[in-house]
């Protein structure tokens, strides 16, 4: 029987309040219990209430809530006996901790708006705010933790909105590297080791411990959400316990990713009951497939998958588990399968996650027979896109939730349009469309076929349906791309201001100064300006740049510069000297222009410069 370790006393014997925490009951106000991303949630109305019973102490009334406003604009209001407090929503799932006075036994909680009803056509009821996981505690500190955590996010969002680009408020997303060794060797296919290893340079064996944490001061207390960015298996880190215990007293989030190759009961029972993301990368349907990628531990990573499900109580529990397939040449023909896998292992999520678009790597191995090149791995953007709207349909069909990473940062209205013009693929076995699938867009508008009486309205003839704009929910306000106001990740490697990030802007002991640093000041900039700075330009991995180049969003002279740097890596490759040939090229030639001057004065003239004078 697996222990849950999110569950047991803290190390150092103080309380821990999953352990001590008390019953919670959905009073009035709150709609009946749903699932989303594999997790139980009640829709709120205008008005709602929690029921448990009083005490003689002070508690602690914690909650998550998914605001769907951008603008701070819906606020949720708590009364509890006598004291009352405000909290505006931030967008996404946020935790708020409300203090429950002496001798309460309940909690009223009231919104100044409702989630418009155009979102929802059909449904008849009056939904406010998503909320989850009522949790009754009585620990200070945590309650300290989580409420400096909702105050800076919400100010850093008022910070963006207003178009500050210098901020008082630290990142709510911070990006930690936990750990930089890895048990597979030698590495994934498409994983640049030797290359990261020595951009971490007097870095590569930094520690990262509670010290660690101490040290961050204000940057981790006040976000709550840690990213691990590691280049390295965090399962083999020796303090990994006590760390996400340190990240559990302070009700973070944390995102992090495995091979799953090492999921041992060991490490199952580490992980069960914490509050955790985890992604597996997998990126193969068959056994065979994976083998190119990695080794033959296929089957092994789907065992320790159903371990971990039975282990954390199935798809309610946590960690919450998210399967990862990056489309490449390799396995592209393998979605369906996956999303077959994903279907029957129960996962939270599947998350599509194309393969890093660089022109620089060069990566080529052969592993099980295969030769990998990565540059000829990448797939064409509207491949991708085909893969997306295939993903979408596979997903829907086999009852897996999706996350698809071609969607960071949103998209361009161009985009929309680009993606909507890739039908997906109707099943081999029925590929005709049926009356519930929509119409591929080339159906549309087409002549009627010869079984159509004359004169029958066909698609061309019908008027068209233009269905009414939704109520904004105040995205408008928000820059192209929010993460250099959201994020910072602090790596061996150096500080970027996103996960796409191209060079560092600072070294990893100056993330401080490189939050409000000239590099992340001009971003910040020019971002919400509405153009893309040279920073994002220059990192080819960002998805929002290359939507916003694919659907002809870029003006002519980025979209220039984007081409320049593309042919210069492919000259690279195609001629292996790249930089050298060309700085080297004015000395060979003149080297050459001499010799022949020489030899052959007259005729060397003639051709380079035409007829010379006198002939």
């Amino acid at each position: 029987m697996l222990r849950v370790v999110g569950q047991n006393p803290r190390p150092d014997g103080s309380a821990n309040p999953l352990l001590t925490a008390q019953p919670v009951e959905w009073g009035r106000g709150f709609h009946g219990e749903e699932i989303e991303d594999s997790r139980r949630f009640h829709w709120m109305g205008l008005e709602a209430g929690f029921r448990f019973a009083s005490t003689g102490s002070l508690r602690y009334l914690e909650i998550s809530t998914y605001g769907h406003f951008h603008d701070l604009s819906q606020t949720l209001r708590s009364y509890c006996a006598d004291e009352a407090a405000t909290f505006d929503l931030t967008p996404g799932w946020m935790q708020l901790s409300i203090e429950i006075p002496a001798g309460a036994d309940s909690c009223e909680l009231t919104l100044n708006k409702p989630f418009p009803a155009a979102f929802y056509p059909g449904d008849e009821r009056t939904l406010g705010v998503q909320i989850r996981e009522p949790l009754l505690h009585a620990d200070p500190a945590r309650h300290a933790h989580v409420a400096r955590q909702h105050s800076n996010a919400r100010h850093n969002r008022e910070e963006m909105l207003g178009g500050r680009i210098h901020l008082d408020s630290t990142p709510p997303v911070l990006g930690i590297d936990m750990y930089g060794v890895c048990n597979v060797k030698p590495p994934c296919v498409y994983c640049e080791w030797d290359f990261s290893k020595d951009l971490e340079g007097e870095h590569v064996d930094a520690p990262f411990d509670l010290d660690t944490l101490a040290a961050y001061g204000e940057f981790f207390d006040n976000s709550h959400q840690l990213v691990n960015c590691s280049i390295g298996e965090p399962f083999m880190m020796k303090n990994f316990d006590e760390l996400l215990e340190a990240f559990g007293r302070q009700g973070k989030v944390l995102e992090m990713t495995t091979n799953g190759q090492i999921l041992t009961d060991r490490n199952i029972e580490r992980l069960v009951g914490h509050s955790i993301d985890l992604y597996i990368s997998l990126d193969a349907g068959t056994p065979e497939t994976y083998a190119k990628l990695r080794n033959e531990r296929f089957e092994d990573i789907l065992s320790n998958l159903r371990r971990l499900n039975a282990a954390k109580g199935g798809g309610a529990g946590l960690p919450r588990v998210r399967l990862v397939f990056m489309p490449m040449a390799v396995n592209q023909h393998e979605l369906e399968d996956f999303v077959k896998i994903c279907a029957d292992l129960e996962v939270e999520r599947m998350v599509l996650r194309p393969l890093n678009y660089s022109d620089s790597v060069d990566l080529r191995w052969d592993r099980s027979g295969y030769t990998f090149d990565y540059q000829k791995e990448l797939l064409p953007f509207p491949r991708l896109v085909e893969l997306s709207a295939e993903a979408a349909r596979l997903a829907e069909q086999h009852g897996v939730a999706l996350a698809d990473q071609m969607d960071f940062g949103g998209e361009s209205q161009s985009f929309v349009e680009s993606f909507q013009s890739y039908p997906a693929q109707a099943p081999a076995e029925d590929p005709e469309p049926t009356a519930d699938e929509d119409t591929p867009p080339e159906a549309e508008g087409s002549p009627p076929s010869s079984g159509e009486a004359p004169g029958e309205p066909t698609a061309a003839t019908q008027p068209e349906i233009v269905e009414p704009a939704l109520p904004s929910l105040g995205s408008e306000q928000e820059p192209i791309c929010l993460e250099p106001w959201r994020s910072l990740y602090v790596l061996r490697r150096g500080t970027l201001p996103c996960c796409y990030g191209g060079e560092p802007v600072a070294d990893f002991n100056s993330y401080r100064e490189a939050w409000n640093g000239p590099e992340i000041i001009a971003i910040r900039e020019s971002l919400a300006a509405g153009r893309f700075p040279t920073y994002c330009l220059n990192s080819p991995a960002c998805p929002i740049v290359r939507k916003h180049q694919e659907a002809g969003d870029l003006p002519w002279h980025q979209k220039a510069k984007r081409e320049a740097r593309r042919g210069w890596f492919a000259f690279e490759r195609a001629t292996a000297e790249g930089w050298r040939y060309v700085l080297a090229w004015p000395l060979r030639t003149g080297v050459r222009f001499g010799v022949r001057l020489v030899k052959r004065p007259a005729q060397t003239l003639r051709e380079t410069f035409g007829r010379p004078r006198g002939e």
